[in-house]
């Protein structure tokens, strides 16, 4: 029965670095030991030891992994709330789309009384501003009226007081003229 670690061949190519150099004994390999085993071992048993540690350390953070089962609830959980999210937006849509509907037909109504208050609006303005053209046409011509008699007296008088002026002046021209003459 045969040991691989025994008949392992030793050279300086498996040497480690951090571990020393294997040396064989030499002879028929019966007692083929190295004489280097003891620190080897010790070395094997250290690392035995921090494989043991990670080993239970995997081990209890293992207990906390999802199995398959797992997993498979949670994309059923998942399944259902995409599910549930749908038909919930779809209800959703549906509300929107109908107060949409109803906004838009309630701004449509109010669209028709505000162009209906608009023509009444329209309408009573045209209203005012003939009243407004009528009125300010009677007090032109009234205005027109009284500029005409004012300017017609003052005519008058200029025109009396021209007749009376020019033959007076005329006739104290022909005196002061036939006093120097």
């Amino acid at each position: 029965m045969g040991y691989a670690l025994r008949d392992a061949p030793l050279n300086d190519a498996d040497h480690k670095p951090g571990l020393p150099a294997l040396r064989s004994s030499g002879g028929d390999g019966g007692g083929g030991m190295t004489e280097n085993i003891e620190p080897r071992v010790r070395k094997l048993e250290n690392d035995v030891a921090v494989i043991s540690h990670n080993l239970a350390v995997l081990t209890v953070r293992s207990e906390s992994f999802a199995t398959h089962a797992d997993v498979a609830n949670v994309r059923t959980e998942m399944a259902t709330m995409r599910g549930e999210l749908t038909e919930r937006m779809t209800f959703m849509g549906g509300e929107f789309k109908g107060e949409f509907i109803s906004l838009r037909g309630e701004m449509a109504l109010m669209r028709g009384e505000l162009k209906e208050e608009m023509a009444s609006l329209r309408g009573e303005l045209k209203e005012d501003m003939a009243s407004l053209k009528g009125e300010l046409k009677g007090d032109i011509v009234s205005l027109r009226g009284e500029i005409h008699e004012t300017l017609q007296k003052a005519i008058n008088k200029q025109t009396v007081l021209l007749l009376t002026i020019i033959p007076a002046t005329l006739a104290a021209i022909a005196a002061v003229a036939a006093w120097f003459k």
